[in-house]
């Protein structure tokens, strides 16, 4: 069987480096006609694909010299609908950024999440760096997608969207918060899918937590 879900539109992120339409095709193992499929087994995992509306791009430049703060975070969550394990490892807090958003604007700050995800066996796909937010000023804002290259001229690995057929994935997610705050509230959140054909629907999975001060 094939799940679609389609993401409410509730999110307004502050770091306009996104605009985030999430539709999530998914399809469970043993659907009917999987046999007749060239390569294809009953036990094989089923696709969830993710459409996403970029925004315009924007060049971002390297981060300049310096360090940010490392703080412990280890909030595991997992989503019993997939069978997906997340965890927020920790954050790398007080970045130097030369993202557009941080122009002239002190109250801001970027932030490196460090997540690992564990996928479940039941459906294929992606889980998207998008997935992740952080509260900026009342607002949830996602990851920061052009300052992919700040991250890894830090030294880090980036978290692009993980294939649940690859197994487990690890990385770090940059986002921009307009406004900090000594303690930072996140969240992890898997969009509703519906299943395609029948009267069912899979219900929005979210798993809060708390990044601590550096």
């Amino acid at each position: 069987m094939t799940l679609s879900g389609l993401r409410s539109t509730r999110v307004a992120s502050y770091t306009a480096a996104i605009g985030l339409a999430a539709v999530l095709t998914l399809s469970a193992c043993g659907s009917a006609g999987s046999d007749e499929a060239a390569g294809s087994s009953e036990d094989s995992p089923a696709a969830m694909t993710t459409e996403e509306t970029q925004a315009p791009e924007t060049t971002a430049a390297a981060a300049p010299a310096g360090e940010g703060t490392v703080v412990k975070v280890g909030k595991e969550f997992t989503d019993k609908e997939t069978g997906d394990v997340v965890t927020i490892v920790s954050a790398v807090r007080n970045n130097p950024t030369e993202y557009y958003e941080a122009s002239d604007n002190p109250d801001g700050e970027m932030v490196y999440l460090e997540v690992k995800v564990v996928p479940g066996k039941d459906y294929g796909g992606t889980i998207s760096p998008a997935d992740f937010y952080l509260d900026s000023a009342g607002e949830e804002a996602n990851y920061a997608s052009t300052a992919d290259e700040e991250v890894k001229n830090a030294g880090y690995t980036y978290f692009e969207s993980a294939s649940r057929r690859d197994g487990e994935a690890t990385g770090y997610v940059p986002i921009y918060v307009s406004k900090t705050a000594d303690t930072l509230k996140g969240s992890y959140v898997r969009p509703e899918a519906k299943v395609l054909g029948e009267d069912k629907k899979i219900p929005e999975f979210r798993g809060e937590f708390e990044v601590p001060a550096s």
